[in-house]
């Protein structure tokens, strides 16, 4: 055997053994998974309740380090050091993918085109753990280089221009044409990071479109000539040169978009890297593993061939890259065949709120109502986590009486699902009535009503052992939701990683709680249908939010996309089940708690549910309580965090709702003016939290004074204390309850209102704070009128046409 054909043994033992520590090390010092390659959070593998429970580690370990070691040996024969370590850094990123995808199916049945482009992440994450695997195997083939000389006969290692080269890049031009459009067009994270320039989809225009399928060509036949040797295995190399053809072109992405990414004052640049990257690499994926099947299927039609050019002998010869451009010539004139639909089915006629065509929130004339409000926890179950103090405080009409003056026209009602069914299919007649209650009160003083089921990682039952110890952060102590009877842990340390919700104990009740272990979402959904029932002909309930701020579960975002979303279905089937005797009321519907921690998720897919009359509601917690407010510097701004929700609602065909916001801290210095002019600027409305915090909330601190963030409690005399002027400036501030037609633009301050809008109709009421009576005038209006109200005044009036209104002190 000659040298240049000599495989080196250790290559692939190398690169599976350097991959394993690499795992190893991973798991031990991030339990969460978000940046690990593998997620361990240390629950109890036994007893096995479904496969979903072992498919990490007896299902993506077991393929990512199998792919990784038989691909090494493949391309082990190499002499060249860096062309082999390269295409065992594109083994593993590639296995990874594979891996994760398989996997995915194992937990998550079905949603294949959502899986297979959300193991992009995956391939960022291996990009970078690969690293010490290309290193390593780089100084392996180093020595095997320096300690095997060649044999005579063999002289130095021929390269060769692969002959499939061109066949493989006509390969991910047709497919990158024919399915660029799903990953482009219909990504899930294409709200974050808006439509490319250059991307094959017809977002990115004919030459955008032209552009990037003919990269894709040019980038896979020229990597397909670098990495190609005469003992080259030819699939492999063309199928891996496919997905650095991809990474290319994400990378080019990242570079087009780096600009808007960097505008803005925040650091979201960082982020939209890996956002860019992560559908290039998982389409990647994809075209390589068409590349190597066409190539290895047809190994006589395309046999190697030497650098040195050959004569023609008869007919024309034409060169591999002629030949790949007309490929791309002919690729550019196909159409896109899997672009994703849109749907166009009107919502349902609603005696309460609905939507618009163009996803406004509108009631049953038409009218454009802003839903703006508070949060309301007073009736929640929390741990008791100061044995001394109340969770919660009491709900009284008072406060509604309260929130009417501060002039709010919507609360969200926090529920809590173990104080609703204390026992599997029992529910608290009592705690019905509480609700009962509170709808209608709240209706007394003009408020609807968003009842929201609402949890805190996970529950209660995640309070930790007295003397637990934890290798990675701290005991965990109780908090709110799921009935103790709804815990499934499976001896996951009840630990906080980073924060509450990254915890092992925490990750795997969500993850039981998604596969519906014991039937214990089924319990919930069923739960759900009640509550519809119960309220089917109240047109003050202005909808249901299914579940507050998701966890995130041990494999995210198959359980927290794929999973989440099968769950919002349910309940959505099941609330509308309850309404039959009644009219349906709209959903709202968040992403994983990953948003209100970050700014942006991958949320669920698009076509998660049929129904319409959706409305989608993160918490825009930006410069807030986000996760990098801790660090100093700021992800995602306040204003970049509407911007991504409003698109992430469009994505959806969704209204747009901020179901939680606030928590600024020092009322002071909180930036809330620029949130508040964001909340005019995209004209619509959300829910401060929280109206009246306890100072025995789970969320308080020992060494806390008061408790509460807008009514605020004095902790030494149980006492209210007045709330902070800053706070109820920005809330009470003027905007119209309702608009006929639709507003067009708004702006406003504490004295001051500019409203405009499109549509004729009686049904506008502007709330106007204060005691003195506002100047009004307006233009396309007629029969206003301004009458006094608890805590300030009532613009009412009709429009026809475009109008416009103002309104000062």
């Amino acid at each position: 055997m000659v040298a240049g054909t000599m495989r080196n043994r250790w290559l692939s033992p190398t690169a599976v053994v350097v991959l394993a520590a690499v795992i190893a090390l991973g798991a031990a010092f991030d339990p969460s998974g978000l940046a690990a390659p593998y997620t361990w959070t240390g629950a109890d593998l036994l007893p096995v309740a479904g496969l979903w429970q072992v498919a990490a580690p007896a299902v993506y370990v077991p393929l990512l380090l199998a792919g990784v070691g038989v691909l090494a040996w493949v391309v082990a024969r190499g002499r060249a050091p860096l062309r082999t370590a390269l295409l065992v850094w594109g083994a593993v990123v590639w296995s990874a993918m594979a891996a994760k995808l398989t996997m995915s199916l194992v937990m998550a049945f079905g949603d294949v085109v959502y899986l297979a482009w959300s193991t992009g992440f995956t391939g960022v994450k291996a990009a970078v753990f690969g690293l010490p695997v290309l290193a390593a195997t780089w100084l392996t083939q180093f020595l095997h280089r320096r300690l095997t000389p060649p044999s005579p006969e063999s002289g130095t290692e021929p390269t060769a221009a692969s002959g499939p080269g061109w066949v493989a890049a006509g390969v991910a031009v047709v497919v990158g044409a024919l399915v660029g459009g799903v990953w482009w067009g219909g990504s899930p994270i294409g709200y974050a990071i808006g439509d490319s320039p250059l991307a094959p989809a017809p977002e990115a225009g004919p030459l955008g479109y032209l552009a990037a399928v003919t990269l894709l060509g040019v980038m896979t036949w020229a990597l397909n000539r670098r990495l190609s040797t005469t003992t080259s295995p030819r699939a492999v190399v063309a199928g891996i040169s496919a997905l650095g053809a991809a990474a290319t072109l994400g990378l080019v992405e990242v570079a087009i978009g780096l600009p808007g990414d960097l505008a803005g004052g925040d650091t979201f640049w960082a982020p939209a890297i890996m956002l860019r990257l992560a559908p290039a690499l998982s389409f990647g994926a994809l075209l390589a593993l068409a590349t190597a099947a066409l190539v290895a299927l047809l190994p006589a039609t395309f046999p190697a061939r030497r650098t040195t050019l050959r004569p023609a002998h008869k007919g024309v010869a034409f060169s591999a890259p002629t030949r790949m451009a007309a490929v791309v010539a002919a690729a550019a004139l196909a159409v896109p065949l899997l672009q994703p639909g849109t749907a166009t089915t009107p919502p349902p006629h609603t005696k309460g709120l609905t939507l618009s065509a163009d996803r406004r929130i509108v009631d049953a004339d038409g009218n454009e109502v802003l839903l703006r409000g508070v949060n309301v926890n007073q009736l929640e179950d929390y741990f008791q986590k100061f044995p001394d103090k109340a969770v919660t405080r009491p709900l009284t009409e008072a406060d509604f009486a309260g929130m009417e003056q501060m002039g709010f026209n919507v609360i969200r009602l926090a529920l809590s699902w173990s104080a609703l069914e204390p026992q599997p299919g029992q529910y608290d007649p009592a705690y019905l009535a509480r609700i009962s209650w509170a709808v209608e009160t709240a209706a007394k003083h003009g408020l609807r009503t968003v009842i929201d089921m609402h949890q805190d990682a996970w529950g209660k039952g995640v309070n930790a052992a007295p003397g637990t110890t934890c290798e990675n952060g701290s005991p965990m102590h109780g908090w709110d939701g799921a009935p103790t009877w709804a815990d499934r842990f499976d001896g996951a340390p009840r630990c906080e990683f980073t924060g509450r919700d990254i915890s092992p104990a925490v990750a795997r009740a969500f993850t039981n709680f998604y596969q519906d272990r014991d039937g214990i979402q089924t319990r919930l959904v069923a739960a759900w249908g009640m509550l519809a029932e119960r309220f089917a002909n109240e047109p003050m309930v202005a909808g249901y939010d299914l579940l507050n701020e998701p966890g995130f579960g041990e494999a995210p975002p198959i359980t927290s996309g794929v999973l989440l979303g099968r769950y919002y279905d349910r309940a959505i089937k099941a609330i509308r089940a309850g309404e039959k005797r009644g009219f349906p009321h709209l959903v709202f519907f968040e992403p994983s708690v990953l948003w209100s921690g970050l700014g942006f998720e991958v949320s669920v897919p698009k076509d998660f549910t049929d129904d319409r009359l959706l409305v989608f509601a993160p918490h825009l917690y930006n410069e807030s309580i986000t996760i990098d407010q801790g660090t100093g510097i700021t992800i995602t701004s306040i204003e970049r965090g509407f911007d991504l929700a409003s698109r992430a609602a469009a994505y959806y065909g969704a209204g747009l709702w901020s179901g939680e916001w606030g928590w600024f801290g020092d009322p002071a210095s909180a930036p809330i003016t620029r949130y508040t002019d964001q909340e005019d600027r995209h004209r619509i409305g959300g829910a401060f939290w929280v109206w009246k915090q306890s100072c025995g909330d789970a969320h308080a601190g020992a060494e806390d004074d008061t408790g509460g963030n807008l009514i605020i409690e004095d902790c030494a005399t149980g006492k209210n204390l007045p709330p902070p002027p800053e706070y109820v400036a920005e809330l009470s501030r003027p905007y119209p309850r309702s608009a006929p037609g639709r507003l067009t633009s708004l702006t406003s301050d504490q004295a001051s209102l500019t409203a405009r809008g499109e549509g004729a109709g009686c049904g506008l009421d502007v709330w106007f704070p204060g005691g003195a009576q506002p100047v009004v005038r307006g233009a396309g209006l007629t029969g206003v009128a301004t009458r006094k109200a608890p805590g300030g005044w009532r613009i009412t009036g009709c429009t026809r046409g475009a109008y416009t209104l103002t309104a000062h002190r």
